[in-house]
């Protein structure tokens, strides 16, 4: 070997990591780039007609809804309309910067977990998984969905709470808020941190629709009315009329999820049963006093009010696993054990996008894959109970002293 080769290698050696985390971001660009053309079907039924009618308008068509998203994503699409960009283009290049911004966020969240520098092996190892991960690449790449947003402030919010610093963490609820409803599956982790640490006060969560509040203002600087900042989820909340749609929870079990009888029948009955759940694992919490500021009890508290939330509550789509999804990447690569709880939630998502942009294909219907969900959540809900409830933990060699 020559000298300048030595060198070469001696260099990549000592910067290992360094050089990774670039290689993957190359890598994981051009993965990205060879869905940038594709037009999903959500695309050309409702996305498109959203971009040709907000760049008709001029900043007073602010002042009306467009289509079904929040305010502030709407806002950012208006921008989006003065520059000379295909839409299909314009709407995935938002979903790829908060790709990066969410694999950071869950590198950032790891090396706090484990205490060690950004660009440490856990924290490099965590960018490239979310990174490289399909369904968040065909979430925004493929599909041009934004899931990527809100679940990317619900970690910088869980590791805001790590820090104690109660205020950033609920202003990057809301922030998550702002642009997904579905941030909700994860209020019940901090309204159990709240009721069982007294750490924060009941105030804090004031914080989340504050901070949309804030973000909506532009529109209602141009005339739209106030209240339409909160009937916009309010119509989200009746949308699909489906028990289920192509999500693999427990409904998929004894429904197709395509009747409306059904929906009608069943639907506040899913509202309240998944209360129910959520509220049992309070009284658990309550009444065996837990740590909730031990990192690992949070974040496993955490997957398991999330994984409720979608194993019970009707409507839910594909793409409403991400969250969960992300949430298990973090926590394997963080607590080194439990992989397998990851691998099949991963998989059994990545089935969902595969039927809806492969045109329906399936090699495993909903309802068959319902079975295996059903049984991990099953196993989450144990280890919950064993791990967090009564606080019988496996002994971690691996796991680094925590807070």
């Amino acid at each position: 070997m020559t000298k300048p080769e030595q060198k070469f290698f001696d260099f990549i050696r000592k910067h290992l990591f360094i050089t990774l985390f670039i290689f993957i971001t190359v890598i994981s660009m051009l993965l990205r780039f060879q869905g940038m053309n594709y037009k999903s079907d959500d695309f050309l039924r409702y996305l498109n007609s959203w971009w040709i009618a907000i760049s008709q308008q001029g900043i007073e068509g602010l002042a009306h809804q467009v289509g079904n998203y929040n305010i502030p994503y709407q806002i950012i699409i208006f921008i989006l309309t003065r520059f000379n960009l295909d839409a299909v283009i314009a709407y995935k290049i938002i979903s790829l910067v908060f790709d990066y911004v969410l694999a950071f966020s869950a590198a950032l969240l790891v090396a706090q977990f484990r205490d060690e520098k950004f660009f440490g092996f856990s924290s490099v190892v965590t960018y490239s998984m979310v990174l490289c991960s399909l369904t968040v690449i065909f979430n925004s790449a493929f599909w041009g969905q934004c899931d990527g947003i809100y679940t990317a402030f619900i970690l910088f919010a869980i590791y805001f709470i790590n820090k104690e610093k109660h205020i950033p963490a609920f202003i990057m609820l809301g922030l998550a808020f702002a642009f997904k409803l579905q941030m909700i599956f994860i209020v019940p982790l901090f309204l159990y941190y709240y009721a069982t640490t007294r750490k924060c006060s009941i105030l804090h969560f004031l914080l989340i629709p504050l901070t949309d509040i804030v973000l909506c203002l532009p529109a209602i600087f141009c005339g739209r009315p106030f209240f339409d900042i909160f009937k916009i989820y309010l119509g989200q909340t009746d949308e699909g009329k489906q028990l289920q749609m192509n999500f693999p929870n427990i409904y998929a079990f004894f429904s197709d999820g395509t009747k409306r009888a059904p929906y009608d029948l069943l639907r506040d009955f899913t509202i309240y049963f998944a209360i129910a759940v959520l509220l049992g694992g309070l009284v658990l919490l309550l009444y065996k006093k837990p740590d909730l500021t031990n990192r690992e009890n949070f974040l496993l508290t955490g997957i398991w009010s999330v994984f409720t939330c979608n194993m019970f509550l009707s409507s839910m789509h594909e793409r409403y696993s991400y969250l969960l999804d992300v949430l298990l990447i973090v926590y394997v690569i963080a607590v080194r054990k439990h992989y397998i709880v990851a691998i099949l939630c991963n998989l059994i998502s990545l089935r969902g996008y595969g039927y809806y942009i492969f045109e329906n294909y399936e090699a495993i219907t909903v309802g068959q894959t319902s079975i295996i969900y059903i049984g991990v959540y099953c196993y989450v809900t144990y280890l919950f109970v064993r791990e967090v409830v009564l606080d019988k933990k496996e002994p971690l060699k691996l796991l680094h002293s925590q807070k």
